[in-house]
């Protein structure tokens, strides 16, 4: 099909690779800080192997960290066929299709090149109808086509470390750590290590996270034609209760990457543009279509 480059999304990746800079920085300075240099070189060599890692293996990861079980046309035939179709129309090769097991109704894609994936919930599959299920697909898709997941783990790696910090210094402000002295301490060590690198990575994050739902909410609509599906597919999303926090925890590791986003310790911002503006959006090509039809 004809898929029209995207300049404002490749103009903030570039953008987001750029300012990520400084969240690295800020990441292998406090190291270096902390620790004697020939162990801080050991500590950034491993963080390095990490990141190559997780851009290489981000579908083992995703199936990993997900639980996500691969499929085939047997099990999920409706899921498999109408992801092939719509791979097709976006002419990119067809992923593997895994089910996370979750009541939280929720997609995500990982992974680049031929080393990709698109995860659903059981949750989302028993909530969408087949017109909004085959929307969500096309979203998916649509992040593979544009290729913004790599860009995005490059940008956000350093505050996902600094997160991973940030919530083990959470979990030592209880009670009891108030009366016992050096739990609290620690947690406040680590609230001083984590904070820096977690704000100086904030803007390399913020500057594509949020847009790139946009690109995929209209690349949804260039495959399908129908954004009223994926309207309606993000409003059905939105308002679906809350599940057990174990659901949540299966994708929470993957805020970013999801559809619409999930609580996550990992995340202590938005991710996601506010889902009434993206259907507020997908209502005006709506329309745009209906007049141009006419």
């Amino acid at each position: 099909m004809d898929w029209p480059s995207d300049r404002r999304l490749q103009r903030r990746m570039l953008l987001a690779l750029a300012l990520t800079l400084v969240g690295y920085a800020a990441l292998i300075g406090i190291v270096f800080s902390l620790v004697p240099a020939s162990v801080a070189i050991v500590i950034c060599g491993l963080l390095a192997l990490a990141l190559v890692g997780c851009i290489s293996y981000a579908d083992y990861i995703a199936y990993w960290v997900t639980k996500a079980i691969a499929i085939d046309r047997e099990q999920y035939p409706l899921v498999f066929d109408t992801t092939e179709r719509l791979a097709r129309q976006a002419d990119i090769p067809t992923p593997p299709i895994a089910v996370i097991p979750s009541d939280e109704a929720n997609a995500l894609s990982a992974g680049t090149g031929q080393r990709t994936v698109i995860c659903v919930t059981t949750g989302l599959l028993r909530t969408l109808e087949d017109d909004e299920l085959e929307a969500v697909l096309a979203h998916e898709l649509a992040h593979l086509k544009n290729d913004d997941s790599t860009v995005m783990t490059v940008a956000g790696f350093p505050m996902t470390v600094s997160a991973i910090v940030l919530s083990m210094a959470g979990r030592s402000f209880t009670t009891v750590s108030f009366f016992l002295g050096w739990p609290l301490w620690i947690g406040l060590y680590l609230l001083f290590v984590g904070l820096p690198v977690y704000l100086a990575s904030l803007p390399g994050t913020l500057v594509l996270s949020r847009y790139r739902e946009y690109a995929a909410d209209r690349g949804a609509v260039a495959i399908t034609g129908k954004p009223f599906a994926l309207a309606s597919a993000l409003a059905t999303l939105h308002t679906e209760p809350a599940p057990p926090d174990t659901d949540l925890r299966r994708v929470a590791g993957f805020n970013a990457f999801c559809i619409v986003p999930t609580d996550s310790m990992f995340s202590l911002i938005a991710t996601h543009p506010p889902t009434h503006r993206r259907i507020r959006r997908l209502r005006e090509q709506t329309v745009e279509l209906e007049r141009e039809s006419e």
